[in-house]
């Protein structure tokens, strides 16, 4: 079930886009239903009871006479869960600037037409563009049915596909871990060993300090006692890991020196 909450500050508009959408997934027979539908960003707020649900949030930019607008309404609900999907709802196309200026990731957006608001029935133009978000949406949440790993830190849960994780590195003289992805780094407030408690078997230790996922593994240097992983990452191997790294490579059909 995927949930979908909007919030409009115009009245006229916010049940448009309401009717429009309980149209548009009953049409499509889309697995959703619309949780919320309000003008006040703090009712939004106060509806979401599970951080973790897969949820798809349709904001209008401005929110005038609110302490939020919707930029500020999209940057909270991604520090608690940053999988949740944002589409911006928008009378103009020129907010690029904003979206990097709170360094929020979007899925998608609706420039609101005027035409819009004075039929009854969805118009065509709105269809094409709920069909993208939507397909978006449902690839999104086909990644998600793999195995993930909730990692927590600065106060917030974050949901990762564990194929993701190329090795995940403990910091000196902290209770924090780093996770390294293809594309960014996490930094988790938890130990090593609850972190690999909830790991799947793919995921060993190369030393005290650092767990690889072995499908990352490249080459190993036996000589160096270097591990070269995906992304152009390279880690330290104990000398106790060494034989069962090596090991492993051998079964992966991987090479060693």
């Amino acid at each position: 079930m995927l949930y979908i909450y909007i919030c409009e500050d115009e009245e006229v508009q916010l049940n448009y886009i309401r009717e429009m959408i309980t149209e548009y997934i009953a049409d499509q027979r889309i697995d959703a239903r619309i949780v919320a539908a309000r003008q006040d960003p703090e009712e939004i707020m106060a509806e979401l009871h599970d951080y973790c649900q897969p949820a798809i949030f349709f904001i209008d930019i401005q929110l005038d006479g609110y302490d939020m607008d919707g930029f500020d309404l999209a940057r909270r609900l991604k520090w608690l869960n940053s999988e949740y999907a944002v589409v911006f709802l928008t009378s103009s196309t020129d907010f690029a600037y904003k979206v990097f200026e709170y360094d929020l990731e979007v899925l998608d957006y609706v420039v609101k037409e005027p035409e819009y608001f004075r039929q009854k029935r969805i118009n065509n133009s709105l269809i094409r563009r709920l069909d993208r978000i939507f397909e978006k949406m449902m690839s999104l949440c086909d990644k998600k049915n793999k195995a993930t790993i909730a990692l927590a830190g600065g106060g917030k849960v974050t949901n990762v596909i564990m194929e993701d994780i190329i090795y995940i590195q403990s910091v000196a003289g902290r209770h924090q871990a780093e996770v390294y992805l293809d594309n960014r780094v996490i930094i988790v407030r938890q130990s090593m060993k609850s972190i690999y408690e909830l790991l799947s078997e793919d995921f060993v230790y190369v030393n005290k300090s650092c767990i690889v996922n072995r499908y990352k593994m490249q080459e190993l240097d036996k000589k160096e006692r270097f591990l070269y992983l995906a992304g152009g990452f390279r880690v330290e191997v104990a000398y106790r890991e060494l034989n069962d790294i090596a090991k492993i490579m051998e079964r992966n059909g991987l090479k060693r020196q």
